[in-house]
C-alpha cells in the first residue's frame, strides 16, 4: 500500500531563525512538549540555539514549533520539536522543509515507539537505518567493574585533535557520535583521551544532563580493541559517576551482539529503543 501524501503546510505558519525569537519563548515551546509528551526527550535549550535553529510563528506570532540542524560527518542531523496543541496543522512539515532545504543528506531519529514521528519520516523519503539501545547504569563507587591497565587516560589537552580521534575511530560505527568540539571545550564535560605507547587510541567525552552522564562519544581506534581501553575509559567515566551519585547512559546499536554483550557485563540495563533514519539526494 502506497504511503500518503505528507499533509499540506499551514499557511499561517512563519518559519524564521531561532535567533531573531526571544530565547525565553524557544526553550517554554521545548519544555511544553516534554511536559505534554511522555515520549519526548528533554533537549539543552543552548545546544538548540547554537546549531542551525528555526523556529514556526503562528498568525498570532505564538512560538508553535522548533527546529534545527547541524552537520555529522558529511551529512545534516535535522531535529523538530512540535507541543501537541499545534500538531497535525503543517506545523512539523513547514519546519522540516525549511530544515532540508540545500541538503543532500539527511539524518533524522526518534523513539522506536513514536510510530506518528515514524510515519511522518518515512512520508518523507526516509528510510530507517539503524536501531539503537539506551542503556543506563546506576551504582554505588563499589558496584564499578575493574578496569585492565591496558591504558593511561588523561585530559583532552587539544580538543581538536581529540575530536578527530573520535571521529576516526568511530568511522565504522552507528549511531555516529554526538560530540561536537563545543562539547570537548567545555569545563564542565568529562573528556578522556586513552593512550597507550604514547599514543592517542581512544576517547570518551560525557555530559552532565539531568541525574546522569550522558556519553555523546566513546570509540576505540579498530587496532586497539578488546584490550581493555574501552572498559579502562567508560569505568574511570562510572567511577566518576557513582561518585557523583548519578548515573551512566550511552547508546548502543542493538545489532551489534558482542557490543551488547560487553555493556551487559558492565551493568548496563536497556531503557529505550531509537530509531535512526536517513534521506539522500533525490528522495522524499
Amino acid at each position: 500500500m502506497a504511503p500518503s501524501l505528507p499533509r499540506a503546510y499551514n499557511a499561517a505558519v512563519r518559519i524564521v531563525s531561532a535567533q531573531d525569537v526571544a530565547a525565553a519563548a524557544v526553550t517554554r515551546c521545548l519544555d511544553e512538549v516534554v511536559a505534554q509528551d511522555p515520549m519526548a526527550v528533554p533537549v539543552d535549550p543552548d545546544d538548540v540555539r547554537a546549531a542551525e535553529a528555526f523556529v514556526a510563528l503562528g498568525d498570532d506570532g505564538d512560538v508553535c514549533g522548533v527546529g534545527w540542524r547541524r552537520a555529522v560527518r558529511g551529512a545534516t542531523v535535522v531535529e523538530v520539536r512540535v507541543p501537541p496543541r499545534c500538531r497535525r496543522v503543517g506545523v512539523g512539515g513547514a519546519l522540516y522543509a525549511r530544515l532540508a532545504d540545500g541538503h543532500d543528506e539527511l539524518l533524522a531519529s526518534c523513539d522506536a515507539g513514536q510510530s506518528r514521528v515514524r510515519r511522518f519520516l518515512e512520508h518523507r523519503g526516509f528510510g530507517l537505518t539503524a536501531m539503537v539501545f539506551l542503556q543506563r547504569w546506576d551504582g554505588a563507587p563499589e558496584d564499578v567493574p575493574g578496569a585492565f591497565r591496558t591504558a593511561r587516560l588523561t585530559e583532552a589537552v587539544d580538543p581538536e585533535a581529540a575530536l578527530a580521534l573520535l571521529e576516526a575511530a568511530h568511522a565504522d560505527g552507528w549511531p555516529p557520535p554526538f560530540a561536537t568540539l563545543a562539547d570537548l571545550t567545555d569545563p564542565a564535560a568529562w573528556v578522556r583521551v586513552a593512550w597507550v605507547d604514547d599514543q592517542p587510541v581512544g576517547v570518551l567525552c560525557a555530559r552532565h544532563e539531568d541525574d546522569v552522564w550522558a556519553v555523546r562519544g566513546f570509540a576505540v581506534l579498530p587496532p586497539w580493541r578488546n584490550r581493555g581501553v574501552g572498559r579502562a575509559l567508560i569505568t574511570e567515566l562510572m567511577r566518576r559517576a557513582a561518585a557523583d551519585g548519578l548515573g551512566v547512559v550511552l547508546r548502543t546499536n542493538f545489532a551489534d551482539d558482542a557490543l551488547m554483550a560487553w555493556t551487559s557485563g558492565l551493568g548496563f540495563w536497556t531503557f529505550r529503543s531509537w530509531a535512526f533514519y536517513r534521506r539522500t539526494a533525490g528522495e522524499g
